[in-house]
């Protein structure tokens, strides 16, 4: 029910309209590693090209730059790239996924390919001239398309296998299509009227057929894939003609060459480069991981005029130079688990993230770079700054309270009040005290001047979860949403709920606003009969402008307050889905938002009026 306002509001004209100030994506942290392989690569400028969320990512080595292709609207799981090394295609996710091919260097859509595949295009390649483009499904048939994607249209198409395919590339040389997967490998031709047949790998006569998870070519024309049991297979047309035994101890998961030579990169966090068919290199990145949960997997290397472009499965991008055998970390995020934690310095340009892959993370705005990665015992659900920014306190999935100090994040005081996930967690404004809602209903309030000592709790309707909190600037006051849509009010010294003060408290003085319910939000909640799926919002420091994260992959950016339904705004893409989290930087410059399932870090310029 809309709530109606205190005596003293008075609506402005442009209160529905929205705001005047706007977004652009700036910077994005992360790749999608941790469930992709084979889709890292340069450019013919020497660009990286990847992707993360729904964006397709140009990275320029030079000034540590950023430009973003925005055509998708779902998560991008599949890269190809087009022999002039200028076009890409990307794949999608969906009920009806679209490829799009695209330019890497002027970011233009050139092709839409779709009305074909279902769930996802899982893997693609272009033919050794470019004109045509193969791609995989993630249907039950994993079916494969051939496309004239110059005309946008399908030119042939055949089921491909009953497994899963892992990958599937042209060969340069002599233009066979190869796929390789779950006990499956298969060669592939078109014959008279663009029938497609195939013909099995042929193991010689022990018949053995292997798991193959990734394919390349040597420059004459022999196929060479990566096997689930750390070989190295090599074929001369559909027949095996070498087999190089524990490459990799474990599955090798990436191949490329370059002259006279290729690259391997396998779940045990190594990546060899092979002169001929023997290794010359190793590349240990075993002792890269920033977390014990995570192992150091390699999902994708290729090599470009003596560097190695190395992607991981922890989401990670290092460029090697094999000259010197150093690694230069080119980008990180959290990998492995959700990210819902955020919060913005109170005093510098820089923010903290939390994820489930037991990490807290702090990150530089002006740098675009990791700061500092710690540790916990556990996955972190939220985390926030206190008044000065000295102290940074997370709140665990299973319940803990962790207090650190931000100089070298260590652990300064762990409590454990609550066996059930902490939803939300904020300093006072003085920050003498921190309060933190669980997923079991209750509010607690800690004592900082006492060791943190838990010193007062309180729990709303039976049966519901608390999600969000905020104090009052004069700290007298905290308001909280819980699961089924209530907004409570509570005293903070004695955590007694102030029911019907909804008409005074409504219009009090908060010291933040990220509760999605309330007065000066009420604006957000469409009709009763749609859902919301609104995750977090943010208010800026200037009180002008409220960011808005949903589950829909999309930023919305209102005016503040937002009381009245139907408000125009702002929307902005990016984030594949379920945009977890957002929050303002100190000075309102930037925003920053986090995706729970993408595991993407974005920082948008905040440009107002």
């Amino acid at each position: 029910m809309e709530k109606k306002a205190g005596k003293d509001w008075r609506k402005p004209m442009d209160a529905d309209e929205a705001p005047y100030n706007c977004l652009q994506l700036e910077h994005v942290y992360g790749y999608r590693g941790h469930d992709c392989r084979n889709n890292l690569m340069y450019n013919e400028e020497g660009n990286l090209v990847y992707m993360v969320g729904a964006v397709g990512v140009v990275y320029r080595k030079e000034g540590h730059m950023q430009v973003f292709y925005s055509g998708h609207t779902d998560d991008v799981i599949s890269l190809a790239m087009h022999p002039d090394k200028v076009l890409v295609a990307s794949g999608q996710v969906g009920k009806s996924p679209v490829i799009l091919v695209w330019s890497s260097v002027s970011m233009q859509t050139l092709s839409t390919l779709r009305g074909f595949h279902e769930l996802g295009v899982a893997a693609m390649s272009f033919n050794k001239d470019g004109t045509k483009l193969a791609s995989v499904g993630l249907d039950v048939d994993h079916s494969i398309a051939i496309w004239d994607w110059k005309k946008g249209t399908r030119i042939a198409s055949s089921p491909g296998h009953t497994d899963k395919i892992m990958e599937a590339r042209f060969n340069p040389v002599d233009d066979v299509l190869v796929t390789c997967g779950i006990r499956h490998i298969k060669f592939w031709s078109m014959y008279g009227d663009n029938q497609m047949r195939s013909k099995k790998g042929v193991y010689g006569q022990e018949g053995v057929q292997y798991t193959m998870l990734c394919v390349s070519f040597t420059d004459a024309g022999l196929s060479l894939t990566g096997g689930e049991s750390g070989d190295i297979f090599l074929w001369k047309g559909t027949h095996l003609e070498w087999q190089f035994e524990q490459a990799h101890k474990g599955p090798v998961f990436a191949l490329s060459t370059y002259p006279d030579g290729f690259v391997s990169g396998g779940k045990d966090g190594r990546v060899r480069l092979w002169s001929g068919l023997d290794p010359v290199k190793v590349f240990d990145f075993s002792t890269t991981t920033v977390t014990s949960i995570l192992t150091p997997r390699i999902r994708s290397a290729c090599w470009h005029d003596g560097h190695v472009l190395v992607g991981t499965m922890s989401n990670e991008i290092f460029e090697v130079d094999e000259r010197n055998m150093t690694q230069r970390l080119l980008t990180q995020s959290h990998a492995g688990a959700d990210v819902w934690g955020l919060d913005t310095h109170p005093k510098e340009d820089m923010f903290a993230t939390g994820g489930e892959d037991h990490t807290v993370r702090v990150f530089k705005v002006a740098s675009r770079k990791p700061s500092m990665v710690r540790e916990l015992n556990g996955g972190v659900k939220c985390v926030a700054y206190n008044h000065d920014g000295m102290l940074l306190a997370a709140g665990l999935v299973d319940g803990q309270v962790i207090i650190m100090e931000t100089r070298k994040l260590t652990p300064m005081h762990e409590k454990r009040s609550r066996e059930e996930t902490i939803t939300d967690i904020k300093f006072s404004p003085d920050g003498i005290f921190l309060a933190t809602t669980c997923i079991d209903g209750s509010l607690d309030i800690y004592d900082s001047t006492v060791e943190f000592e838990l010193i007062g709790s309180a729990s709303t309707t039976q049966g519901c979860s608390l999600i969000h909190l905020d104090w009052s600037t004069d700290g007298r006051h905290i308001q909280t949403d819980n699961s089924m849509g209530m907004h409570q009010y509570w005293d903070s010294s004695s955590l007694v709920e102030q029911v019907g003060a909804d008409e005074v408290l409504g219009r009090a003085d908060w010291h933040t606003w990220t509760c999605v319910s309330g007065w000066s939000v009420q604006g957000l909640i469409p009709k009763m009969s749609e859902p919301s799926g609104i995750n977090a919002v943010a208010r800026s420091h200037r009180r002008d402008v409220l960011a808005v994260a949903n589950d829909f992959g999309l930023v919305r950016l209102y005016r503040y307050p937002c009381p009245y339904v139907g408000s125009k705004h702002k929307r902005y893409a990016g984030h594949s889905s379920l945009v977890a989290n957002c929050r303002f930087t100190f000075n309102d410059k930037y925003l920053i938002t986090v995706g729970a399932k993408d595991r993407a870090i974005m920082q948008w310029e905040h440009i107002s009026d």
